[in-house]
This record gives structure tokens, sequence and C-alpha cells, in this order.
């Protein structure tokens, strides 16, 4: 045996093996970090393991014929060891390759886009359909390890004889999940296929036959079944989530996709109609907390896109609160909560329930959008680009989006970022009444007159009842000196919202030498606001520089300059509507007047420095 270790010291043995086996640790090292990069499949770990355990023999074999100083001639036991370890490594790479599939998939795999499945029923049976793909794609997007493109971006695509490559390329996915749906009677076909987007091949591929009692089972199944194909990691708490069945009644199940048919119609009649039927499914399933949180959201947008009273928030918060209670993992609920605080102005409650949401479905695109509004009107907008740009990139297609990425590079002095912005909002749908307003509104605030009137004009063609239409004619023709004209925009404006008049009304009303009624406005103006800041300081800053243009108006400097002070504090940085607007006029050539703009412009620049470093993709500003 002695003899057998002073060989292998001879030969320098170990040394070939230490050698050998550093090696291999680096190359395993580095597989790893490309596997990571470029979603590499885990076969090549097994391959690369197998190559590893007979090149090692192949070393050992190498260091004890050749190990010794001098030339060596090739043995031909040699030469017989090493053609059966060949031999062997070719046969254990072949049983390793036929057990498991050779299958690469994009880096992007994980970024998953769900086509409207085919309804392969009558055109009345949309809905169903169109709402069992939505409901997969919620299942899916309660996988904090996939980003699951939205149905905003998704449902245009209804239908369409567009190559699945291209659509990949326009929504930035790397895999496309399409399918059927069939219903008859109590029975459903669901055939679902997941596509690799770069070679058009399928990665998987299935049929379920089932009762339609089983509808939330083959949605589970097959979000999971996804998960698993794509390797994304699936927490136990996500499995619990995504098992849950929101209702064992399937009559109150259609209903309720029928009603949130309607509901993302997004006009009045069929919000209604949604209503209606939310109502029918709670009557049939009063514990259906699904149908609660559908019903709350419907109520809110009475108020948010319908004009109608802010009461309907207070119904929308108890439905929110009782959804809640019934299912306390629910998004949808926490969301519909969210929205109704959000619009009762309590925004430290509706953020709670904002971020509640998203941690249960981390890909709710529209509850990432409103917690990201929520901190742009609270002057926090290195944090509202992130949340807003992250909403953006799971729904691009969606118009409120593109115009709240612009409207954050808005306040950070990037006129003309946020100008190219709303003009996407505008190219996916050119009659948009949203897009068409905002758009004049940065001219406005950039100083671009004409095309501010020009889509001033546009936006009353399209919709003569849009309040916020008159509300930008009349701040144009207030800075361009016609406030009679203005007077006129005003009261259209108050006629449509039915409201008290504002200061910009008592600003236009001093100027046409009507004292008496402007002051009153003003006075009560001063009280609502000071009430309105006891209760809600930190969320508003508009009304903080409202207090400021107010006092402005007043020609009461100190407290002009004050509340202006208060409002840069607060992250107030529209540096273009503190020069263009009259309401400063009396206080121009005063050098504090001269302070606070530097005051505000070193904020704006401290906003997009915070930017450049936190969030460099997104430093687009000009």
């Amino acid at each position: 045996m002695g003899k057998f270790f002073e060989e292998i010291k001879k030969r320098k043995v170990r040394k070939w093996l230490a050698i050998y086996l550093s090696t291999s640790v680096t190359v395993i090292g580095v597989v790893h970090l490309l596997s990571i990069r470029y979603n590499l499949p885990s076969i090549l770990f097994d391959i690369l393991l197998v190559i590893i355990l007979f090149g090692l023999l192949s070393v050992l074999i190498i260091s004890w014929y050749h190990g010794e100083p001098g030339k060596q001639k090739i043995d031909l036991n040699e030469i017989v060891f090493h053609s059966l370890i060949i031999l062997f490594a070719t046969f254990t790479l072949y049983l390793v390759i036929s057990s498991k599939s050779l299958r690469i998939l994009p880096r992007n795999a994980k970024i998953v886009a769900v086509l409207p499945f085919t309804n392969m029923n009558s055109s009345e049976d949309d809905f169903f359909s169109d709402g069992i793909t939505e409901d997969i794609l919620i299942q899916l997007s309660k996988i904090s390890d996939l980003k699951v493109i939205s149905r905003t971006s998704v449902m245009k695509f209804k239908n369409t004889k567009i190559k699945i490559g291209d659509i990949a390329k326009e929504l930035g996915a790397g895999t496309i999940l399409e399918g059927s749906v069939r219903r008859i009677n109590n029975k459903v076909r669901i055939v679902a296929q997941l596509i690799n987007a770069n070679s058009d091949e399928h990665i998987w591929a299935d049929t379920y036959d089932r009762n339609m009692k089983d509808i939330f089972s083959i949605q589970s199944e097959i979000a999971q079944k996804i998960a698993s194909e794509l390797k994304a990691k699936l927490l136990p708490k996500e499995k619990r989530i995504i098992d849950s069945k929101p209702t064992e009644n399937m009559e109150a199940y259609a209903l309720y996709l029928k009603g949130r048919h309607f509901y993302y119609n997004y006009n009045i009649n069929d919000n209604e109609k949604a209503i209606a039927l939310f109502k029918k499914a709670l009557l049939i399933d009063s514990t259906y907390a699904l149908a609660l949180a559908g019903l709350a959201d419907t109520y809110s947008q009475r108020v948010t896109k319908y004009w109608r009273s802010k009461e309907w928030f207070d119904s929308s918060l108890v439905l929110g609160k009782k959804a809640v209670d019934l299912n306390p993992y629910l998004p949808e609920a926490y969301k519909a909560l969210g929205s109704a605080y959000d619009g009762l102005g309590e925004k430290d409650l509706a953020s709670i329930n904002y971020k509640e949401a998203i941690a249960l479905n981390p890909n709710y695109w529209s509850a990432i959008l409103n917690y990201g509004q929520i901190k742009m009107f609270s002057g926090r907008y290195d944090e509202a680009l992130y949340w807003i740009r992250k909403a953006n990139q799971l729904a691009p297609d969606d118009i409120m989006g593109n115009i709240s990425v612009g409207m954050v590079y808005k306040a950070i002095n990037c006129n003309n970022t946020a100008i190219s912005w709303v003009k996407k909002a505008l190219l996916l749908d050119p009659e948009n009444i949203y897009a068409t307003f905002y758009l004049g509104d940065l001219y406005l605030n950039s100083g671009d007159f004409d095309n501010a009137h020009k889509y001033f004009l546009q936006s009353v063609k399209l919709d003569s009842n849009f309040v916020f239409s008159w509300f930008l004619g009349a701040r144009l023709e207030s800075i361009l000196n016609n406030y009679e004209k203005a007077k006129i925009y005003y009261d259209n404006y108050m006629k449509i919202t039915n409201s008290e008049p504002e200061y910009f009304y008592a600003h236009t009303l001093l100027k046409l030498n009507k004292t008496d009624s402007a002051m009153i406005i003003l006075n009560k103006e001063l009280k609502d606001y000071k009430e309105y800041l006891a209760d809600k300081p930190e969320y508003d800053t508009f009304s903080y520089i409202a207090f400021a243009e107010i006092y402005g108006i007043l020609n009461n400097k100190d407290k002009a300059f004050y509340w202006w002070q208060e409002a840069i504090y607060k992250g107030y940085t529209d540096v273009e509507r503190i020069k263009l607007y009259p309401y400063f006029n009396n206080l121009r050539n005063e050098p504090k007047y001269k302070q606070l703009l530097y005051k505000m412009q070193t904020k704006v620049d401290s906003f997009k420095t915070e930017i450049n470093h936190h969030y460099p993709e997104y430093a687009e500003c000009n």
C-alpha cells in the first residue's frame, strides 16, 4: 500500500486531481450564472455533472500513465480504458437526455401574456370565454415570480390574425397562453396551450373536460402547471390563494362574469347593467366576496367616471369592508376598499389597502397605478414614477396609465417627455377625451397656447359635457386676459358639475369688476381649505398652493408667500404653473418670489437626482 501512495505522489496524481476539481467548480459556477441570466434548462447541469464525473476518471488515468517526468508512450490499456469511459459516458448521457426534454426557454419566459380564449359557442357566450381568460390571468398574476400582462393590453388581440411572435414582441412577453372554451349545459371544455414566443413551439398543452362545478379547479391547475413549466417559484401562501374557490354557485359565477364584462365597457349604461348583475349574483350567494368587490367598484365608478354623488363612495366602502371580512385573501376586495377610501380623501387608508391588494396579487396593475397616483399627489414623485411605470409595464395599452406617467414627468418639469407619453395614450385611441384634455393641459403648462387651444376645442367636440375641458379653456383664457370668455367657460364647468364657484372663478369676477361676488367666494374658499387641511394635511399639495393663490389674488403677500413655501415643503413642484397663472401677478416683483421660485427648481432637481440614482431606466427628462 505504501508503494501505491509513493506512485501517486511520484506521478503527481493529487496535483492533477486538484487542478481538475478546481476547474470543474469554476465551470459549474459559470454555468450557474449563465443559467440565471439566460434561463437555461436544468438538464444542462445533469449533462455537465455526467461529463465531469467521467472526465474525472480520464484525468486519473492520464495522470497515472503520464504523470512521471519525461516522455511516455500511449499504452494499449490506456486506450481501452478511455474507450470504455467514452462508451459509458455516452450511454449515461443518452439516458439522462432521453429521460428529460431538452427545452430552452426564452430569457423573458416568465413574462406571460394570456390571449383571449376563443369562444366555441355563440357570440352570446363571449362574456363567459372572456371571463375564463381573465380568471386564469388573475390566478397567474398571484404568482410573484411571474410577470403577467394585463387584460387591458391583451384584449385587443381577440380573434386576431397577428402572429404570436409579433404579439409577444409588442407586449414584451416571452411566453403566450392561448386556448378555447366550449360550454354545453353543465359541462365545459377548456383547451390551453403555452407557447414559446421566440420559437413558436408549444411548451405545454392540455385539454380539460369537466363539469362546470370544477371550473375553479381547472383555472387553478392551469396556473400551477404553467408555473411549473416555467420553473416559477410558487409560494405556499400563493398556492392556498390560487386553490381557493370564490363561490360554490355556478349561476352566481356566471352572473358575476357577465357583470364584469359590462363593467369593462366603461360607459354609464353598461356600468348600471354591471350593478344589476352583481346584485343578482349576491341574491343567489350573499357571501360571494368577489361580487361584493365588483359592486363596490361599480359604485366608485359612478362617481369617478360618471359624476354621481360622492355618497356612493360611502356605499362602496361598506361593500368593500364586507368583502374583506368574508375573504381576507381577496385582492379585489382590498382594491375596492382602497378606491372607496381614495375617493373619500382618506389617502393613508387607501394606501394601506392598495398595498395589501398588491401583496396578494403582485401583478395587480390597477392597484399599482392607484397607489402610484397617491404618491404623485402627495409630492413623492420618485416613488410615484416607480409605481406608475411598473403599472405601465404590466398594462402598456392602458390610456390612463400612459397619461399618469406623463403627469409625473410634468410634476418634475419634464414637459416634452410628459407630452410624448400623453401622445402615446392618444395614439391608442385618437378620440379619447382624457388623452385629448391632458395633452391640451400639458401644452398650456409649457406655454404653447396655440396647441392648448387646439386640444381644448377637440375635447369639447368629443364631449361637451366633459367638465375638465371647460376648465382647461377657462384657464387658458384667463392667462390670455380674455376674462369674458373665461367666465363663460367657468359657468359651463359649474353647470355640468353642479358645483359652487371656486377661487379661479372669483379671480375672473374681480377682473370683470364684480368685487362683492368675488369676495364672498374667496372668503368661503379660505374657510373650506382650512377645514380640509386640518383634517387631511399630508396628501394634497394642491390645497397648499390653492391657499397661496387665494392670498395672491387678495394681494396678501405675506400669507401668499407663507402658503407657497408650505406647498414647496409638502412637495409641490409645478414651476411653470407659478410662472404662467395670473394669481401671483402681484408678487412677481418681490425678492421673495424669485427666492421661492429658485427653491422650487432646487426641489425639482433633487427629485430628478433621486430618479437618476434609484431608477436610471426612467431618467428620460427633457
